[in-house]
């Protein structure tokens, strides 16, 4: 394949979910020190093996994955990290195994773990760009699981650890420090104008639990915005969030386990979801690649019009360093035009805990295995249409999603329609659309 430009790698992962709780013997001495001596205390942990299926990411993990990318992918200029610093339960688990039930104590205890992570991974790729969104974890909110609102300690107290460590500018800390501080969302552009464009969201503000949806609407404005402005310069742009659109094929799943229909049920609020979608289609010429996290799978949605064909735009999701929800830990290397800024390959490398004695290896390579880049939206529709169609395919995609970690997998013959449907029809209307055609 002939590329307009010089090919460049950047370095692809995820939800973490770093839990200094893992040993819960260590709380107290983490809680009382400075993050200094943090990687002393977590080191001392008799809890050597790596964190299990159904955990989050103990220091072992951590450690291990961020030693095999530097490994594999130390050059790398760049790195996206779609969210989830912080673990499952976090201010819960500090308020437990702390005896500290004051919001002062769980922002200092979110803020040194936070630093712990941007230390640790600053210090394998000290000379990358880092763009992190804000995930549902990443809060010191009492109620958890919702993300960061406009406002939050966390955001305020974060904005300049990640700054200072993750961009290499002071323009590009200035862009992300302001915004990401009062909203958890920003826009950087290393070359300005004339180049790529980063911007990164904050869609918790998207999501149905979220109790106020004036800050969303603020935020999707914004990224209007954005946009507007890019395509007017001819501008190419890469998106970051943390949630995916479309259907919750769990969710989907499970409902249809119990009732025996198949009725779309979202990640985002509808009306979020559906402009989202919009803002993709509208902008497909200026929009080069979107990326996500959250689901812990390795997987995607295409952005295309309401029969799911033709698709416009391709969001990307990151497999997770987090087994919580019973998938290998994985991450990815891709490939692109540094002239279009256009993807082209993928790697990915797993952990395989099944395994009795677990070591990174390469799972697979994207183009090796669908026969097509991820260059134009032609190849996505055309490797969505052989995991439809071609058994060999479809076993080979329900095998990556979950990282290889097959006696984990949620993916029944019985529900594998959903699972089907989710990548190619990402509003509640297509989605239930094909539903119907699919049951009728």
């Amino acid at each position: 394949m002939e590329l307009a430009g010089n090919a460049s790698t950047f370095l692809l992962f995820s939800d973490v979910h770093l839990d200094p709780f893992a040993d819960p013997s260590l709380a107290p001495a983490l809680a009382a020190s400075d993050v200094s001596a943090w990687k002393g205390i977590l080191a001392s942990s008799s809890q050597t093996g790596y964190a299990a299926y159904g955990s989050d990411s103990n220091y072992a993990l951590f450690e291990s994955a961020l030693d095999d990318m530097a490994a594999r992918a130390g050059g790398v200029s760049l790195i996206i990290y779609p969210g989830d610093i912080l673990g499952h339960d976090f201010p819960a688990d500090y308020a437990a195994l702390t005896g500290d039930t004051s919001q002062a104590g769980l922002d200092a205890f979110a803020q040194k773990t936070v630093q712990f992570f941007v230390g640790e991974v600053d210090a394998r790729f000290p000379n990358a760009t880092v763009l992190v969104a804000d995930g549902n974890c990443d809060t010191d909110n009492m109620l958890g699981s919702i993300g960061a609102r406009p406002g939050d300690a966390y955001l305020a107290n974060s904005a300049p650890v990640i700054a200072q460590a993750f961009f290499n500018s002071d323009a590009d800390r200035a862009a992300f420090a302001t915004s990401y501080a009062m909203g958890g969302y920003y826009a950087v552009e290393p070359d300005g104008p004339t180049g790529i464009k980063y911007v990164v969201l904050n869609d918790n503000l998207w999501i149905t639990e979220y109790d106020d949806p004036a800050p969303g609407l603020v935020e999707l404005a914004w990224f209007s915005s954005q946009l507007a402005d890019s395509a007017q310069y001819f501008q190419k742009v890469w998106v970051v969030g943390h949630i995916p659109v479309g259907a919750a094929d769990g969710s989907v799943a499970e409902t249809y386990g119990q009732t025996g229909q198949v009725t779309y049920s979202g990640m985002l609020e509808d009306g979020f979801n559906n402009a989202f979608t919009a803002l993709e289609l509208a902008y497909d010429g200026t929009i080069a690649a979107t990326f996500t996290g959250h689901t812990h799978n390795d997987d995607f949605r295409l952005i295309t019009a309401m029969d799911g064909s033709g698709a416009s735009n391709l969001v990307r999701i990151a497999p997770s360093i987090s087994p919580v929800f019973g998938n290998n830990p994985g991450y990815q290397i891709y490939t692109y035009d540094t002239g279009t800024f256009a993807l082209q390959d993928e790697t990915t490398y797993t952990l395989d805990l099944q395994s009795s004695a677990p070591a990174w290896s390469k799972e697979y390579d994207y183009a090796e295995t669908y026969g097509q880049s991820l260059a134009t939206p032609r190849e996505w529709q055309a490797v969505y249409n052989e995991i439809l169609t071609n058994p060999l395919i479809r076993s080979a995609y329900f095998d990556f999603m979950n990282q290889g970690a097959t006696s984990q997998s949620a993916v029944t013959a019985a529900n594998t329609p959903v699972y089907l449907l989710a990548p190619g029809f990402t509003t509640p209307a297509s989605f239930n659309a094909a539903a119907a055609m699919l049951a009728g």
